[in-house]
């Protein structure tokens, strides 16, 4: 049993772990306990799926709100995906970082797509998870709480927060599992340490309703598997069993395994990625729909080797992320419904 599992918050952690659970029910963590496993093209797609509902609403004379997507990987490949790496507000993670451990203001940057606001992550962050560790060797929980600390400053501001945390250190998953309430746990790959990624995730959440005892795991879904007809094939059907007799073991639910999954579709990702263009936008532009500020035509995409991205591919992959958001969204709510009505 680690240090952190065996001692128990003294009442007055206590106090403010139940002052800041219902300020973060709008927060959803998309991690796994594995790297590869598609984890920030999930929280970025999600994150720009919800952030277009919330403009559609605002266009329809409805009361909207921004989404909010926080990267905590040193990687910092939100950056790329949401265009903005390399300009004006790239600052490679240092705001962040400093106001999660110097209590410097937390700054966001703003309409980076329509509704959609980000923090910054990048080479800072890499020396988060030593800061963390350094303030746990004293205070044992409470570091782990600094992050949930900032965003209940500022959660009623959006309709969502999407929290994209590394598998990379403990200590970094622990501040993103401390300050959530929802998981969504990515699968990519059949393989064993994909298992045992997800296994590690299981124990970690078990450790951290210490200090956040919200947390639970919302959705577990599929990234880049087949589709025959718009189906899943005998593969998915295989993990699928592994995952469910997983969870059977771990004490949960198997309906946490959602149906639908997104299909195999490695090069449009990579269009995707490149040109700065969420599924939906891609899907826009590859059907030539699609307006840069200028009200201007944005040009057709086009992979690598300069072929034309195909409207129809795009569109379905754009389809499959639609279904897959409204079925987290919907386990979200759920679950939300169900912890205010124990909290009443």
């Amino acid at each position: 049993m680690s240090q952190f599992t065996a001692m128990t918050p003294p009442d007055g952690l206590q106090d403010l772990v139940a002052q800041l659970r219902p300020r973060l029910r709008n927060v959803i963590g998309v991690t796994i306990g594995k790297g590869g496993e598609g984890k920030t093209t999930t929280g970025v797609t999600l994150s720009h799926m919800l952030a277009q509902e919330q403009q559609n609403l605002a266009q329809q004379g409805h009361e909207a709100k921004p989404i909010l997507y926080i990267e905590l990987d040193s990687n910092g490949n939100g950056r790329l995906d949401l265009k903005i790496l390399g300009g004006e507000f790239d600052d490679d993670g240092n705001g962040f970082v400093g106001a999660v451990t110097e209590d410097k203001p937390f700054t966001v940057v703003r309409n980076v797509k329509p509704y959609l606001d980000m923090t910054v992550a990048g080479s800072a962050n890499s020396g988060l998870a030593a800061e963390i560790s350094r303030l746990a060797s004293k205070h044992v929980q409470a570091p782990y709480l600094m992050l949930g600390m900032l965003l209940a400053q500022i959660s009623h501001n959006y309709a969502w927060i999407i929290v994209d945390f590394s598998p990379g250190d403990v200590s970094v998953q622990r501040l993103g599992l401390a300050a959530v309430t929802h998981l969504v746990l990515p699968v990519k790959n059949a393989d064993d340490a994909m298992l045992g990624g997800l296994q590690t995730i299981a124990n970690l959440v078990a450790e951290v309703r210490l200090i956040n005892p919200e947390l639970g795991i919302a959705a577990i879904g599929f990234l880049g598997f087949k589709k025959v007809a718009g189906e899943a094939t005998a593969e998915l059907d295989i993990v699928r069993v592994k995952i469910e007799l997983l969870l059977e073991a771990a004490g949960l639910e198997a309906g946490l395994v959602m149906q639908d999954h997104i299909r195999e579709a490695r090069a449009l990702s990579t269009v995707s990625r490149n040109n700065g263009l969420p599924a939906r936008e891609l899907a826009l532009a590859a059907n030539e729909l699609l307006l840069d500020e200028s009200g201007a035509s944005v040009p057709r995409p086009r992979y690598a080797n300069g072929r034309l991205v195909e409207p129809d591919k795009a569109l379905d992959l754009a389809e499959d992320w639609t279904t897959f958001t409204g079925d987290v969204i919907k386990r979200v709510v759920s679950r939300t419904a169900e912890l205010e009505g124990v909290a009443a």
